[in-house]
């Protein structure tokens, strides 16, 4: 929308002509009605408004339905030509450079206040749009300046049922090429706070999850909340992926094809190109060097040279228009392009090639859409030589031109520009082998007319049933649908959990498990005087992200894993030295890990390597399980597999305890680590068969180990139990874990109090709870985290404190 000034002082403004059939939204802004909803247009002013205009430029603006982001002018210029643009669309067109990206010369020495200027100018935006928010708003952001917004809207806490879905009319580069973005996480993350992110290919969404899994380690799904879809885990809620390429609006083409203009820039093309004696291939591209015109002059020279037969019945009809965010780039690129054109006038005549400039050959004032349409008409062979382009609709636009023309036409497309994915009835070309590109222009000028008609008929199939109307109502179905999703609790990566055992008459197996009631265990713990507490620790009193995280970067350089947060120490020091608790932690680590990590807390007891070696509270000391002969021998023949799986697999490394090997690849390929763990745990699994010993593989801690089957949490925790039972009837037990391990341990206790010895004593005392979203669980009562757990602790350490005090 274009804003102006007029001589009075009164602001007004219109459409921009140029925008009507632009990639975007605007595209189809006349057609909103159809979707049934109000449309409220966001975006910046181009026209500078002095901040005293600013409110009488919003009211007339409003007219139209938009709501203009007002940045200062420095904030505006980066937003524009900053970070966006110097940065980030390069990398996503495959552009690596040499040094740091987005540095003058290259160094990178400002890209941090260009990152700074893009936060803010996302941050702008989320301001703008949270002013005008409604409940059950969908807001939908598109394009590469805007990445950090959907980030930005959810810290600005949204009106609820309000879905945020972001479009990359971009190409999302490969893992190996995002990884050069600075702030490639950040951006990552800001894309993924939306609850739907779509991509014009598959292979741009298949790049994009790809990225996230090997740079943030979630994990992506087929066959999402929607079903039949894509969608990442980010550990509390699911993101829907939608591929869906944007269209042109046949109608508007229609209109305009009808227009005396078109007709009469058709004439005077047709004139200056000698129509009537010869074949005009054409095209138009923007002067930069990634859209390939360059490229489509040298293979149009050596068609010429190589190819005598054709030398005068073709003319080439080029019009480039320059790249305002680039003008050096543009510049250098028309020096090169008017070199070749000169070489081809001189080699083989003026009416060879007709090359047009927008503000220089052709007034830009003179160069319109209708202009473009006329070209289209004019031209017989559409040729584009693009290295990459995301999105281009121009060879929809020819492909329409030709269909309502009634007449031929044949489209010679790269392989790297998006659109050569869906239109199936093009000549693909690979820009990069030039004898290549010559070879296919010369197949498809000598194109029988029955194979043209079948190439244009097929493609216009595709263009008349992908147009905008329908990409703009594919896009709104799936933002009502994931919210529709959000409001019945799908969309969200936790599931119900189902218990696998009964407890006396207060639960039995099947049914769904409830949230744990903290005020009801709380009120239980300070009832109680003989209290057994057992906490797994890894995803349970830590961060699972974090200890993976720990791992990855430290494994190596530390003499122990991540410890718990500070918090959690100070809660389980409170518990552990109250003399009516007994309070174990019970991990797969080492027990000198564990001790390194715990072993300054007092009265804590621990369990090392899953319960082999204990130490009890208040006790300082490690005891061991006995093994056989037989049972440490399992390692003699297990070592030479892993020796051989960690050779061959980079990044892995092993970790060898006293009853136990565990097999890492956390910091392996992940897919490549995967696959070697899949094949190892195979290996492993026939060669230790009848030792007494379980192989297990798993994903989320990207792992596989071989333990002696006796010893689980299980185990430890019924032997617990059971002695301190032994020293007094226990009337509380929490039992709290998160993985397959603690499954042992919950089942045991579950099991063991169940027995007639205790089971009415500890009717409504018996918490075992599972964290986090899984299938089943032989748990009672369920927690969303670990984050939940250390408020549990804190609770029962207050309520403890509360009890003395009373």
């Amino acid at each position: 929308f274009n804003v102006a000034q007029a001589e009075d002082g009164s602001w007004g403004g219109e459409w921009d002509e140029w925008d009507l059939l632009a990639t975007n939204t605007q595209g189809g802004r006349h057609m909103m009605g159809s979707l049934n909803v109000e449309v409220l247009f966001v975006g910046c002013v181009r026209t500078r408004v002095p901040p005293e205009a600013q409110a009488a430029v919003a009211e007339m603006l409003a007219v139209y339905n938009c709501v203009p982001v007002f940045l200062s002018d420095a904030l505006y210029d980066s937003h524009c030509n900053g970070y966006g643009p110097t940065v980030l669309w390069p990398i996503l067109n495959n552009q690596i450079p040499d040094r740091h990206a987005g540095g003058k010369g290259g160094d990178g020495t400002h890209v941090s206040s260009l990152y700074n200027a893009y936060v803010r100018a996302n941050d702008a935006f989320a301001h703008t749009i949270r002013s005008v928010l409604r409940v059950g708003d969908m807001i939908w952001v598109h394009g590469y300046n805007l990445t950090l917004l959907p980030a930005a809207l959810r810290q600005t806490k949204l009106p609820a049922h309000c879905t945020v879905s972001f479009f990359l009319h971009s190409p999302c580069p490969s893992p190996e090429v995002w990884r050069v973005i600075p702030h490639r996480s950040e951006l990552l993350r800001g894309m993924l706070a939306g609850d739907v992110v779509g991509f014009h290919l598959f292979e741009y969404a298949r790049h994009f999850m790809t990225s996230c899994r090997r740079l943030l380690g979630l994990g992506e799904n087929v066959g999402g909340p929607t079903g039949g879809g894509l969608c990442i885990n980010t550990g509390s809620r699911r993101v829907t992926i939608t591929v869906s390429h944007v269209g042109i609006d046949p109608d508007v083409l229609n209109a305009r094809l009808r227009l005396p203009e078109t007709a009469e820039h058709e004439g005077r093309l047709r004139e200056q190109c000698k129509v009537g004696e010869r074949i005009v291939v054409g095209g138009v591209e923007m002067l930069h060097p990634l859209q390939g015109a360059h490229i489509k002059l040298l293979a149009f020279q050596q068609l010429l040279e190589n190819y005598p037969v054709w030398r005068k019945r073709l003319t080439l009809l080029q019009v480039c228009f320059p790249d305002k965010q680039r003008p050096e780039q543009s510049a250098q690129q028309s020096a090169e392009n008017r070199e070749v054109v000169r070489r081809i006038e001189e080699a083989f005549g003026p009416d060879t090639i007709r090359y047009f400039e927008v503000g220089a050959e052709l007034d830009a004032k003179l160069w319109t859409k209708n202009t473009r349409l006329a070209l289209f008409r004019a031209v017989d062979v559409l040729l584009n030589c693009a290295m990459k382009d995301g999105l281009n609709l121009l060879p929809f636009e020819y492909i329409h031109t030709k269909h309502s023309q009634q007449a031929s036409g044949v489209v010679v497309l790269s392989e790297f520009v998006g659109c050569a994915h869906v239109l199936n009835g093009c000549v693909r070309i690979n820009p990069f082998n030039l004898e290549h590109v010559v070879e296919q222009l010369d197949a498809a000028l000598s194109m029988p007319p029955s194979e043209r008609a079948a190439r244009l008929s097929k493609d216009h199939s595709f263009v008349a049933s992908h147009t905008t109307r329908t990409w703009l109502h594919v896009a709104v179905q799936d933002m009502r649908r994931t919210a529709a999703l959000h409001a019945s609790g799908e969309a969200s990566s936790s599931r119900p959990t189902l218990a696998l055992c009964s407890f006396g008459s207060e639960m039995r197996a099947g049914q769904q498990l409830p949230p744990l009631n903290v005020e009801a265990l709380a009120r239980a713990y300070v009832q109680s005087t003989r209290r057994l507490i057992l906490l797994g620790l890894d995803g349970t009193l830590i961060q699972q992200e974090k200890v993976m995280h720990h791992r990855k970067m430290f494994h190596d350089f530390s003499d122990h894993s991540l410890p718990p947060p500070p918090a959690a120490l100070h809660c389980l020091a409170a518990l552990a030295s109250d003399p009516c608790n007994q309070v174990y932690v019970i991990s797969g680590r080492s027990a000198s890990d564990l001790e390194a990590c715990l072993g300054n807390v007092d009265g804590l007891g621990l369990g090392a390597e899953l319960g082999f070696m204990q130490m009890r509270p208040r006790s300082g000391k490690w005891l061991k399980r006995e093994l056989s002969p037989a049972q440490e021998r399992w390692k003699d023949t297990a070592r030479p597999i892993f020796e051989r799986f960690t050779l061959r697999t980079n990044g892995v490394y092993m970790s060898w305890q006293e009853s136990a090997a565990i097999w890492c690849y956390h910091n392996a390929d992940p897919d490549y680590g995967r696959f070697q763990a899949r094949q190892l745990t195979v290996a492993l699994k026939e060669q230790l068969k009848g030792t007494g010993v379980s192989v297990l593989h798993s994903l989320s801690k990207c792992q596989v180990e071989v333990r002696i089957g006796a010893i689980n949490k299980g185990v430890f925790a019924d032997a617990a139990l059971t002695e301190a039972h032994a020293g007094g009837p226990v009337d509380f037990v929490l039992a709290i874990g998160d993985d397959d391990d603690d499954e042992y341990m919950l089942s045991a206790v579950t099991a063991r109090a169940s027995g007639p010895a205790m089971l009415e004593r500890l009717r409504g005392r018996l918490f075992t709870v599972a964290v986090g979203s899984k299938d089943y669980s032989h748990a009672r009562f369920v927690c969303e985290s670990s984050r939940t757990v250390l408020q549990l602790m804190q609770t029962l350490r207050d309520g403890r404190d509360a009890s003395f005090r009373s």
